[in-house]
């Protein structure tokens, strides 16, 4: 039986200097309501502390480096590494995701369970704005089920993706208009949050307005499209206060001898950030009292569908000119920017249109 063992990150106090972006910190009491707490402030982080230690870093799709490297005690030998993993969660992963509300960490002692699998904690640190706290919890680490995987692989893009000379150039219209560092979970208990007060955001919200408001050029598109097209419904699918993109979809339907029909939607999309373009489509079949998952966009159709993507296509080069976003890019990971409409990290397809769930979400 493998007995408890003790680490202690710390032999004096470590002061934390990581402040917010506009380079100030956090008083303790503006940190973010957890769950169902009603209110934010020290209580919600000593909720929130210990659900993070108690997390493996990297297990979130939607954030990624939520959660700490603790795990890694109960399944390591090596006490040395045991101890190089519990000052990694001190000097590094506390401080990166609550330095901004803390002066200083005290103390911080593990001691290891390795057969029960859990862990006690105790510590003592500074927060803004407050007194020394001192902390005591425990941590439980169940076994993972083997071939499982906890979220769908997401995915990635391809190693020349990186290297391509327009990923630099779409990185840096990207940062343009979305700031960088202010995560979803770190929006202050205020009205207006803080991102949305940044001169990118303030750049991406006039052009926006100014798509939605006086765009010509859409306008005689969409005429374009309901001329093309008719005797197929045509529909403006824009989502105006959230995505880059404006959106027009075109329903292309056919009966099945059940009742039910086939529904093809062939949607284009163009970027309200650079001269960029998409075209995709979901298919799905719609039959009376039964409800069906919401079908993938599919950027390579075939069939009829092919034929009216390539048509839309034509026809949003004709009215703005635009050239077709590369996809082989679409993945490319902007992890460092706040792009408010996107429950995801950022990529370049959700930051220059939307991301493959609010594409697929349509009428």
């Amino acid at each position: 039986m493998k007995k408890p063992s003790t680490y202690k990150a710390l032999t004096q106090p470590l002061p934390i200097d990581a402040v917010g972006p506009d380079g100030k910190k956090r008083p303790i009491q503006l940190f973010p309501k957890v769950g169902a707490l009603k209110d934010p402030g020290l209580g919600a982080f000593k909720v929130h502390l210990p659900y993070f230690l108690g997390n493996r870093r990297g297990d979130r799709l939607e954030d990624p480096d939520f959660g700490s490297s603790l795990h890694v005690l109960l399944d390591m030998e090596d006490e040395q590494q045991r101890a190089e993993f519990v000052r990694r969660v001190v000097h590094e992963e506390i401080p990166g995701r609550f330095g901004k509300y803390l002066e200083a960490i005290r103390s911080f002692d593990v001691t290891v369970h390795p057969e029960a699998r859990t862990m006690q904690v105790f510590l003592e640190l500074k927060p803004h704005g407050a007194e020394w706290v001192s902390l005591s919890f425990e941590l439980h680490f169940p076994l993972e089920e083997q071939g499982g995987s906890r979220e769908p692989a997401r995915p990635r893009p391809r190693p020349e993706a990186m290297s391509d000379p327009r990923t630099a150039e779409f990185i840096r219209v990207a940062r343009h208009y979305y700031p960088a560092g202010y995560p979803p979970w770190e929006d202050d208990e205020e009205e207006e949050p803080a991102f949305r007060r940044t001169p990118e955001y303030q750049r991406w919200r006039e052009l926006r307005d100014k798509a939605w408001d006086d765009w010509k050029e859409w306008v005689d598109f969409l005429r374009a499209v309901r001329s093309t097209f008719p005797g197929h419904p045509v529909s403006d699918v824009t989502y105006p206060s959230a995505d880059a993109c404006s959106r027009c979809c075109v329903y292309l339907e056919q009966p099945l001898p059940d009742g039910g029909r086939v529904v093809t939607r062939v949607v284009g999309a163009v970027s309200i950030l650079a001269p960029l373009y998409l075209v995709y489509v979901t298919t799905e079949t719609v039959r009376p009292d039964v409800t069906s998952p919401r079908p993938p966009p599919d950027f390579s159709p075939t069939g009829e569908a092919k034929a009216a993507a390539g048509t839309l296509a034509r026809l949003i080069e004709q009215v703005f000119g635009y050239r077709p976003f590369p996809l082989e890019l679409a993945d490319v990971p902007l992890p460092e920017l706040r792009v408010e409409s996107l429950y995801e990290p950022p990529t370049l397809l959700g930051a220059f249109f939307a991301d493959r769930g609010t594409l697929a979400n349509l009428p």
